[in-house]
Order: structure tokens, then sequence, then C-alpha cells
């Protein structure tokens, strides 16, 4: 124990102090971010009843579902690009993720049909505002590829703070106003981010040279990516749908519950990988040395997760979200201690995806992703909540596996 402790004490010590830097600006920034998408939820939680929070929560997850029209992962092949100094590959792909994202708007009016037809009106109206919204809402989110390749963390925090802060406020007030609707909440939630896309997707475009230099191959690569990607959407949002289809409103609004903090946590872990990124990207080879590194980084990460399931989640949960969500914690211990087992390979998973290496990302995105599709048909018909958290751990123990498998395969035996 005391070997581990000098051995974590000796690498954060001999880290370039810029990677602090970053890392203290975001992370203070993005527990402002976080606490007030906390803040949301609690208002969400407690002042809906658990089938209104289950019809909130399908709408947002058949938007993320669709949010692969919106080309999601030409931000990380932006910011790649970016960071090698090729500003003209950020011009091209705007316009492309913006006329692609219409296609999601299709796909949400038809659900908007389909729940028109079957009497949910909230569910309904909410498809509809996400409907006209989407374009500029999962459209025009590639500024934040840029902004991270420009390795501008503060700024891009402080956005995003920003962003959720006024989510905060305007969903307390339209919860206020109208209570026990579900349309209001779903307007802001879309609306806010909406309108800070479009502000920055403007300011951005004034300060890139129209004649930017493009690097071949990288929106190709990006759309090789996207279509693998778009499988663990799919895999990342099928528990939800499966829950609201073949168990209950009520189900789907504990399992979102047991979800919020092994989001949360996991999100931590993808910023520390997105102040890494730029520095992934001009790095030539992976060596045993940074693997030994981010190894002990994610061992440091990973005892703080366990630490948090065991001893403070008991008591957060129902605190945070009302008691009414008790039966949540075991669910949300589960989903930590796997968001625990996937740190390192989150981080080593950055750093392929910082390369133009589309066969790589495609074996750990469809592998993994189909591992989940699959065990959530099967487990969670059969053993309901239970069946949806083990679908979870399972594709986080695949995609560990799966990253480790392509790691020593094809960058560390490059290396020997």
């Amino acid at each position: 124990m005391i070997s581990s402790i000098k051995k974590i004490y000796i690498f954060l010590l001999h880290q370039d102090k810029s990677l602090y830097r970053a890392f203290a600006s975001i992370t203070s920034l993005r527990v402002v971010e976080k606490l007030c998408g906390l803040a949301v939820s609690v208002m969400i939680f407690r002042h809906l009843s658990q089938e209104n929070v289950a019809a909130f929560g399908f709408v947002q997850t058949i938007v993320a579902i669709c949010a692969i029209f919106g080309l999601q992962e030409l931000q990380n092949t932006i910011s790649q690009s970016i960071s090698r100094g090729h500003f003209g590959t950020y011009l091209k792909s705007v316009p492309l993720a913006f006329y692609s994202s219409f296609i999601g708007s299709l796909v949400l009016l038809c659900f908007a049909a389909w729940s028109f037809t079957t009497e949910q009106q909230g569910m309904a109206y909410g498809f509809l505002i996400a409907s006209c919204v989407f374009p500029f809402f999962q459209g025009l989110r590639q500024w934040r590829g840029l902004y991270v390749g420009q390795s501008k963390f503060t700024t891009f925090a402080k956005a995003e703070a920003i962003n959720a802060i006024l989510k905060v406020v305007l969903v307390t007030l339209v919860l206020y106003l109208f209570p026990h609707d579900i349309v209001w909440p779903l307007l802001v939630t879309f609306a806010i981010p909406a309108i800070q896309n479009c502000m920055r997707t403007y300011s951005s475009y004034k300060t890139i040279e129209k004649d930017a230099t493009y690097e071949e191959g990288s929106l190709q690569y990006g759309f090789k990516a996207n279509l693998y990607s778009a499988v663990a959407t799919i895999a990342n949002n099928i528990d939800r749908v499966i829950i609201f289809t073949f168990l209950s409103p009520a189900s789907l609004a504990i399992y979102m519950a047991a979800e919020k903090f092994s989001d949360l946590l996991q999100g931590v872990m993808q910023d520390i990988g997105a102040i890494l990124a730029p520095k992934f990207a001009k790095i030539g080879q992976y060596s045993t040395a940074l693997d030994n590194k981010l190894k002990i980084l994610a061992m440091f990460m990973g005892a703080g997760m366990l630490v948090f399931a065991l001893v403070i989640l008991p008591f957060l949960l129902p605190f945070v979200l009302g008691q009414t969500y008790e039966n949540s914690v075991i669910f949300s211990q589960i989903l930590v201690v796997g968001a625990a087992i996937r740190t390192i390979a989150t981080l080593r998973f950055r750093f392929v995806r910082s390369k133009v290496d589309a066969e790589s990302f495609r074996q750990i995105t469809v592998y993994s992703a189909i591992g989940h599709i699959l065990a959530s048909v099967i487990l969670v018909p059969l053993f309901g909540l239970y069946g949806a958290v083990a679908s979870v751990v399972i594709h986080r123990m695949v995609l560990s596996f799966t990253v480790d498998r392509v790691i020593k395969k094809k960058y560390l035996a490059h290396e020997q």
C-alpha cells in the first residue's frame, strides 16, 4: 500500500505543470457544471411523478440516440486535427454535421407522431420541440472539438458552466410555473445548448482563415468513427428503451436515478481524457512508460470511486433525490463499481482515438457495444433492473478487455 502511494506521488510530481493548470481550471468549472446538472436532476426527480420522470428521460434517450445523425464523433476528429495545426478540418465539418442532423429531426418527428397516436401528449410535444431544435442542439456542437484541440479548456469549461447555470435557473422557474409538466423543462434542456452552439459556432468561424489547411483523411476517419460510435451510442441507451418498453415507467425512473452518480464519475474520467487528448495527438508512439503512468492514475481514480460507492453513495443518493428513490442505491453502487472497472480503458481508449486508426476504433467500440446490446436484450426482460445494471457492467468489462488487447497487440508490440 505504501509503495503504491509512493508511486502515485512520484508520478504526480514529475508531470507537465501545464497539465495541472489545465486540470485545475477545467475541474473547478466542471464542478460548477456537474453540481448544476445534479441540481436540475434534483428538481426533476423531486417535482415530477415517476411516470413523468420516465417520460422526460425517454425523450432524452431517443434524442441521445439520434445524436449519431449529428456526426458527434467529428468533434474528436476536429480536436486531433486542430492540435496538429489543420483548422480547415473544422470549417469543412460544421456544415456536414449540421445538414446531416436533419435526419435526426425527421426521426424525432416520427416519435412525436407515435406519441400523439398513443395519447402521450407530454412526450409528443417534447419530441416535437426536440425535432425543431435538434439541428442546432446536436448539429452545431463541433466548436467543442475546436476548443479542445486548441487546449482552451478554461474557455470551454466556462461556456459549459454558464450553460449549466442557466439550465438550473430556468428549469426551476418553469417547474414552479408549470408543475407536473415535462414540456417546459425539455424546452429549456434543448434550447439553451442550441443557443450556445449558434453563438460559439458564429464566433469561431470569424477567427479562422477561410484558406486554413485541411488534414487529408480526417473527415473520412471521422465518418467511419461516427458509424462505429453509432453502435456504441445505441448500446449506451438501449437499457432505458427496453426498461420503458418491457418493464414500467416507474422502473425507468428508478434506473435513471441509479445512473446519475456513475455518469457523473464517468464524466470526470472523460474530462481527464480530454485534457490529455491534445498531448496524445502529438505523441508518435504509445510506450510502456506512458501505459504505467496511466495505470497509476486509473488506480488512484478507481479506488476513489470504490470508496464513494461503498461509503458515501448509500446516504447521498436518497438525500439528494429523495426517499422515493431509495431502491436505486444498490443499482447505483453496481454502476459506480462498473465505472471504476473501466478507468484505465477510458484513458487508453482516448489515446487510440487521438490517432487516425479506424480499425482499432471499430474493434473497441463495435465489439463492446454488441456485447452490451446482446446482454441487455437477454437480461433486462428476464431479470429487470438487475439485468440492466449487469449488462452495463458486462459492457464495461468487454470494453476494458478489448482496449487492453488492442493496446498490447498494436501499440506496445511496436515498442518491442
